[in-house]
């Protein structure tokens, strides 16, 4: 009973200062001191730890309040609470403590304009609680990095900077998690990290997808280029060629296994390795370049791919290298990309340039017209 009574009166309490921060006069006067008793309640009675939240807006002039979203890891739960209008310091910098449940959990923002019109939902800050190891952030943000320049002669090229921040780029297809075909294009995004617009999820479902489709996005004899990050190392991110998505799950794969390197698959799993591990483990907050081939060598397909850390010297040699031989094995397809697990994934100046590894056919085998015993 004393528990029941406890938590009643805390939501009471919860009640009264929501509406509280929905006043005008209150959000302009004493937001700060409010904003600092905040308290998310999810499923458990868990002990409460505060975050600080400091952000800016570029027209600060023109905003009416703020949110904030926490939200547990797995989506289960998650609470949205107005911020109001938190004092404006002469730094520019909105300052706000929050307090959320003792466990790991996401936070967003969005700002609210004139006509009482949201923003997007900003990037999710994962915070780790103690069951992940103890308070404090568990990404390392992502930059922008560096371009890579577009190949003279490329077939296709996608750097997203024609797309919408906040909206799915245009022509491709998501899919839903445990390599589902079904479609749902609510999963995958542009969004933008300083000078540049990049391909980027945020959900931590497994294995969900997104591929180039429309006309002159199946290919055969290719290679695939393009950068990666991860934000968190216990993400999983990866580029996926040859696919049939989303008429069959059937597709090559270039994709670091959990807190692991970068290495190849198949699906189906039918491939025969002379190494299918490139070597390479990514680390959170920086960018890969990648080169991925696939190649038809008439009674099999050869997949190669070399993965290097920006700024580093490309490898001199393919890190991986396996062959497909079954009769039942993809011969084109589009580009696409793959993601699972926890943090922020990124992808840009994706380019595929056909032709670029030419197949190799085996010449006409000699006529033997005679055997006769060699002259002693």
């Amino acid at each position: 009973m004393r528990d029941r009574k406890l938590v009643t009166r805390d939501s009471h309490a919860q009640e009264e200062l929501a509406m509280t921060l929905r006043s005008d006069n209150f959000n302009r006067i004493a937001p700060l001191a409010a904003a600092a008793l905040i308290t998310l309640w999810f499923a458990s009675t868990a002990q409460a730890r505060p975050e600080n939240l400091r952000w800016t807006h570029t027209r600060a002039s023109e905003v009416q309040r703020f949110e904030v979203r926490v939200s547990s890891i797995d989506g289960s739960s998650s609470q949205i609470v107005d911020l109001g209008v938190p004092f404006l310091g002469s730094t520019g910098v909105y300052d706000t403590d929050v307090e959320v449940g003792d466990g790991d959990v996401r936070i967003e923002m969005r700002a609210f304009g004139p006509g009482g019109v949201p923003s997007i939902w900003t990037q999710p800050q994962t915070r780790l609680g103690s069951s992940g190891g103890g308070s404090g952030s568990g990404t390392v943000s992502v930059p922008d990095g560096t371009t890579i320049p577009p190949v003279t002669g490329a077939d296709q090229r996608f750097d997203f900077e024609a797309d919408a921040v906040g909206s799915n780029v245009s022509e491709w297809i998501d899919t839903r998690s445990n390599f589902s075909l079904v479609q749902n294009n609510s999963l995958f995004d542009v969004v933008q990290l300083g000078t540049n617009r990049v391909l980027h999820t945020s959900s931590a479902q497994t294995a969900i997808h997104s591929h180039a489709q429309g006309a002159g996005n199946s290919w055969t004899n290719f290679r695939m280029t393009g950068r990666m990050a991860i934000d968190e190392s216990s993400g999983r991110v990866g580029v996926t060629t040859y696919s049939e998505y989303p008429s069959a799950d059937r597709y090559y794969r270039l994709a670091n296994a959990n807190g692991g390197s970068f290495v190849l698959e198949g699906r189906p799993g039918t491939l025969t390795c002379t190494t299918s591990d490139t070597g390479v483990t990514p680390t959170a907050g920086t960018w890969y370049h990648f080169k991925f081939d696939v190649v038809d060598r008439g009674t099999y397909n050869q997949i190669r791919a070399r993965i290097w850390r920006a700024g580093t010297s490309e490898p001199a040699n393919f890190q991986a290298e396996c062959v497909d031989e079954t009769s039942t094995r993809t011969r084109r397809g589009s580009i696409g990309v793959y993601a699972a697990g926890l943090g922020q994934k990124y992808w840009d100046d994706l380019e595929l340039i056909e032709g670029s590894v030419v197949p190799t056919v085996p010449p006409a085998p000699p006529v033997l017209l005679q055997v006769v015993p060699a002259q002693p």
